[in-house]
């Protein structure tokens, strides 16, 4: 057979042979994706005074574009039905790894090769330019973990973890529920928000339904007083540690009023609060190991206590952060969740929780929703949280898994398309953080309905 023949024969018979399909993301390059094309880098900077831009003298027009990447952490577990872990990822992004990077975990799903370092402002502020960190700036003491495959001590990353925000009250709920389950903490004991004969009683019940469904802070300041006059914040940090959860952490709050609030104090890790909220959830078998080799399993939370915390997560009204029903039609959809209806006007379809009036109608993202999303929100100026368990609704598409963000990117940290916008889109539109966190649970959702089909 002449050679040119031959030739031809191979080419068609190589045109002819189908493309091998390429394989789907796993969940942790679908994560590094997700945070890579959400917008992070495209955000300006209304700078480190709180309300001071757009609208204070002297504010620059249009406000600059973001100095430095976010320093953001976010944790995922997709779960089976029964809870069971089927892959988990977490993703990192800093001033000094501003294209992300895959955090290694163990067979426990902690994080390995990662220096949690507190929060300091001015570091933030200087950026990649911040200086070395020093011994001692760590959230929480080295601790002993059995061995696993990784890298050595030595090649150990820096990262200094951000202020969760109202995300912190989830550890104390935590922390009530579980106490009261045990006997050594009562709801229904009246509390009082402060000292004095004016301070208010309330069921420690009742402070705790406000502190989540509402993010109430004079809720949380109440609780946080009680449990310090009964040594019991001392012990949430401690039970939490002895279950391998050391970068979970609330410490510098006030024993006479509960208040305090301080970032490099109270401290939450992405992967830490992901795998606390896995256990909330209540998978079979053993979740993982303690530090001191105890297997932990969802007996460590009683059954009448993760029943009052999933319904309280559950009832939680604030949807702007990862999923975005409470402001419906002004940004892209997050992840597609349900809106508690008792903050929802039935007449107008209007959103309020508590004092926060989101002044659209919600209605048409709950016709479309597709998930519960059981979760606690938090944001300031600086910073940006949410950390739940989503479900899929009866009838929708599955998917089960725990998602937890905790970023640099609160209300100071704006759209591009409102760089020169009069007024701050938290004030005009309630729109109080950036579209491009929403974009990173919305990508996150759809990979997790993709896998479960696959």
């Amino acid at each position: 057979m002449p050679a040119a023949l031959v030739l031809a024969l191979a080419l068609a018979g190589s045109q002819a042979r189908p493309a091998r399909p390429a394989a789907p993301p796993d969940l942790a390059h679908a994560l590094l994706a997700a945070v890579r094309s959400a917008g992070l880098d495209a955000l300006v900077d209304a700078g480190p005074a709180e309300g001071g831009c757009p609208t204070g003298p002297g504010c620059p027009r249009p406000l600059p574009p973001i100095a430095a990447a976010p320093h953001l952490d976010v944790a995922v577990i997709r779960l089976d039905a029964a809870g069971r872990a089927i892959e988990a990822a977490d993703v990192q992004l800093a001033p000094d790894q501003p294209d992300g990077r895959i955090v290694p975990l163990g067979r426990d799903l902690a994080v390995r090769g990662v220096r949690f370092r507190r929060w300091a402002q001015d570091r933030r502020e200087a950026g990649a330019a911040a200086p070395p960190f020093q011994d001692g700036d760590d959230v929480a003491p080295p601790r002993r973990r059995d061995p696993v495959p990784g890298p050595p001590a030595r090649a150990a990353r820096d990262f200094m973890a951000p202020y969760p925000a109202s995300v912190f009250k989830l550890l104390v709920a935590f922390h009530v529920v579980r106490r009261a389950a045990e006997g050594a903490l009562s709801l229904g004991l009246p509390v009082a928000d402060g000292p004095g004969p004016d301070a208010e009683l309330r069921p420690l019940d009742a402070w705790l339904e406000a502190m989540i469904t509402r993010s109430d802070n004079r809720a949380t300041r109440a609780i946080l007083r009680h449990l310090h006059a009964r040594g019991e914040v001392d012990r949430m940090n401690a039970d939490l540690a002895a279950l391998g959860l050391g970068t979970l952490r609330v410490e510098g709050t006030s024993p006479e009023d509960g208040g305090r609030w301080a970032p490099g104090e109270v401290n939450v890790t992405a992967m830490d609060a992901a795998r606390l909220l896995w256990l909330v959830a209540g998978g079979p078998g053993v979740l993982w190991r303690a530090p001191d080799g105890r297997p932990v399993t969802r007996a460590v939370l009683p059954e009448p206590a993760r029943a009052r915390l999933l319904a309280l997560l559950a009832d939680q009204g604030m949807h702007d952060v990862l999923s975005s029903g409470s402001v419906c039609g002004a940004r892209p959809d997050g992840i597609p969740a349900v809106i508690p209806r008792r903050f929802v006007d039935p007449v107008t379809g209007r959103e309020t929780v508590g004092d926060l009036a989101y002044g659209r109608d919600v209605r048409p993202c709950e016709a479309a929703a597709e998930v519960r999303f059981l979760h606690k929100t938090g944001r300031t100026w600086n910073f940006a949280a949410d950390a739940g368990l989503v479900e899929s609704l009866p009838g929708r598409p599955f998917r089960r898994y725990v998602i937890v963000l905790l970023a640099t990117a609160g209300s100071r940290y704006l759209d591009p398309e409102s760089a020169a916008a009069p007024l701050h889109p938290c004030d005009a539109e309630k729109l109080c953080v950036s579209a491009a966190i929403a974009r990173i649970g919305a990508a996150v959702d759809g990979y997790a309905v993709a896998a479960a089909r696959r």
